[in-house]
């Protein structure tokens, strides 16, 4: 009768099973979803177009996502926050989470398309990819696209330098005349970019380069005959009257400095979230006690960073000289560069693993310590305990451009790359305008918007999908508890003693140190029941046991290492680790079973049933 029943429900399930990942593609070469959501990755959207996106997505994939708003920013745009999970297996609180958010200075929209790459990858790929498929049944992703909306908005959408605008329009007096903002960059030719303005003179120190696309200083000495220049500075007008061009631009506090952690007023102006857009993530981020580990996308330069955990006080240990890292293999095998307090010793082992992957995934990528000053790096850390990286994006073309190998790219390099790789369409080609204040002046000589900072269209979705690769490979390794191998002694009649492995064979722990700290985790429980009989409950501290390694599960373990426990066992499962418990059960049949039940906020459950065997 049982097994019949057994069968019945085997043979109702066996449809969803199947439906579940019908599309499972497993051939490389296939599609794996793409095509079911067609997003163009060679452009930059504007809020509309990117907002829009987030909609669609949440409409195209209701089962696996969802949009909030967290609030508004300071020209009253809706800040959007996309939850990813897996609605059938529970709420996205119930599971282990990571948080990425991009573009937090208005400039570095690349952040954005890395962050909606992330979002269009794990949805498209979900009936399609087995390991996205687990990822979001069993974890979260948090993804806020656009941080500083409002810059984003506007660097895409009208003419701006590659630096600007980067913080939020708080107005600010920055030439301290008693007006704000009035001196900003201005399209003064009217081509939808801004450059540099240059006037003609005699003893000036710039000249046109042989393409005539760019100004080129003339090294001290030479000889030029030709047209002379000097350069004057941004492109604008002097509106206020003090012979001063572009100084009182929009912008005024640096958001990256307007976090708790660390707050100087030096760094971050006023007090600690003064800026609505800071405000509203913060205050939803501590509502998420499920977030272990948070990236940021900024730019430029090429930079895996990492928060690390308080230095270690006092002298350090005498070390030995290290050669610098020769072979590839080196370059990957990352260390924590600095001596951490020994009560956060877990944490610097977890980021050292974390970042050597990401280098080894990255590929063009260096290791760099986070700064602390009030940035979101370190509050994310500090004060919320979860594991904190900001990625420095793009950079400059010297990847590409730079044949010769020497770190450098040379003009002739740049003009090589600029018209092979990117087909020429690339500088603001200079060219003489009338100046209202001015007169006859030059502009131009710069690379376009998107070049810089930004990448160009050609390396756009290159960037976003290694950085998704790389989220992805960290949502992978979020913690995941199971039980593993036991062993069963009888020590005397109906007494037996059971050792069962908690194992966790992920790089994230359930908690970081820092999380013990602050107090600010649910420790992983163990609830144990016997069929029959009585489980003896652990005295506070058990008697040190013999150091002879007694070999159980297909290896040595030294007794002791076993955790003794009872009804009930509160721990925390760090990242790759086996733990050992060990109960005492005292059994009143002949068919007693230990049963374990195993529950963690961040690690899953799982449960097992042990046979307690008269045999001796």
């Amino acid at each position: 009768m049982k097994r019949s029943i057994i069968l019945c429900c085997i043979a109702l399930l066996l449809p969803l099973a199947a439906s579940a990942q019908s599309k499972r593609q497993d051939k490389l070469g296939r599609p794996h979803g793409e095509t079911d959501f067609v997003i163009n990755w060679k452009q930059y959207y504007t809020y509309d177009e990117w907002v829009k996106i987030l909609f669609d997505l949440e409409k195209k994939y209701p089962n696996l996502c969802t949009v909030e708003s967290i609030g508004k920013s300071r020209m009253g745009r809706n800040m959007y926050v996309m939850t990813l999970t897996a609605e059938k297996t529970g709420p996205d609180t119930a599971k282990p989470a990571v948080w990425v958010d991009g573009a937090i200075h208005g400039n570095e929209v690349n952040g954005i398309t890395c962050s909606l790459y992330l979002a269009w990858y794990l949805l498209t790929r979900y009936d399609y990819d087995p390991r996205v498929y687990e990822a979001l049944n069993r974890s979260t992703v948090y993804i806020l696209p656009g941080f500083h909306v409002d810059g984003n908005e506007s660097y895409v959408s009208f003419p701006n330098t590659e630096n600007n605008p980067r913080e939020p329009f708080r107005p600010v007096d920055d030439d301290k005349d008693g007006l704000y903002d009035e001196d900003m960059t201005e399209d003064v030719d009217g081509d939808g970019e801004l450059s540099i303005m240059y006037a003609e003179d005699p003893s000036g120190d710039y000249r046109l380069s042989k393409d005539k696309m760019r100004f080129v200083r003339i090294a001290d000495g030479d000889w030029w005959e030709g047209a002379r220049f000097r350069r004057i500075g941004n492109e604008g007008y002097d509106n206020d009257g003090d012979f001063a061009l572009a100084e009182d631009d929009l912008g005024g506090i640096d958001p990256n400095r307007n976090f708790p952690w660390d707050f100087t007023k030096q760094d971050g102006k006023i007090y600690p979230l003064s800026e609505p857009e800071t405000r509203n993530v913060l205050t939803w981020q501590l509502k998420k006690k499920n977030i272990l580990v948070s990236f940021n996308y900024h730019n430029i330069g090429r930079l895996i960073m990492y928060m690390m955990p308080p230095e270690a006080k006092g002298p350090a240990p005498v070390r030995r000289s290290v050669a610098p890292a020769t072979t590839v293999k080196d370059k990957y095998a990352f260390t924590a560069p600095r001596r951490v307090d020994a009560t956060y010793s877990h944490d610097a082992d977890v980021i050292s693993q974390t970042v050597s992957s990401g280098l080894y995934i990255l590929k063009n990528y260096e290791p760099e310590i986070g700064n602390e000053y009030g940035e979101h790096l370190a509050t994310t850390y500090y004060l919320m305990g979860a594991y904190s990286f900001l990625i420095e994006l793009w950079g400059s073309p010297a990847p590409f451009a730079d044949t010769d190998g020497d770190g450098n790219v040379s003009d002739d390099e740049m003009k090589k790359w600029t018209e092979l790789d990117l087909g020429g369409n690339v500088w603001v080609a200079p060219h003489q305008v009338k100046h209202p204040q001015l007169g006859n002046i030059w502009i131009g000589g710069t690379p376009k918007k998107h070049i810089g900072r930004t990448p160009p269209p050609r390396y756009i979705e290159q960037e976003a999908e290694k950085q998704a690769l790389y989220v992805m490979y960290c949502i992978d390794q979020l913690p995941q508890l199971k039980f593993g191998n036991y062993a069963v002694k009888k020590l005397a009649a109906n007494l037996y003693e059971v050792e069962v492995e908690v194992v966790n064979d992920k790089i994230f722990p359930t908690a970081s140190d820092r999380s013990v700290v602050l107090k600010r985790y649910t420790p992983d429980r163990i609830q144990a029941s016997i069929s029959s009989g009585s489980l003896i409950n652990p005295v506070a501290q058990e008697a040190a046991d013999s150091d002879t390694p007694v070999n159980i599960f297909g290896r040595s373990l030294y007794r002791k290492e076993a955790t003794p426990a009872g009804d009930k066992v509160e721990f925390r499962a760090k990242g790759n680790s086996t733990q050992v418990f060990r109960y005492t059960a005292l059994t009143s049949g002949t068919n007693a079973v230990l049963d374990l039940s195993l529950a963690s906020a961040n690690g899953g459950k799982d449960a097992i049933r042990i046979k307690l065997s008269d045999k001796p």
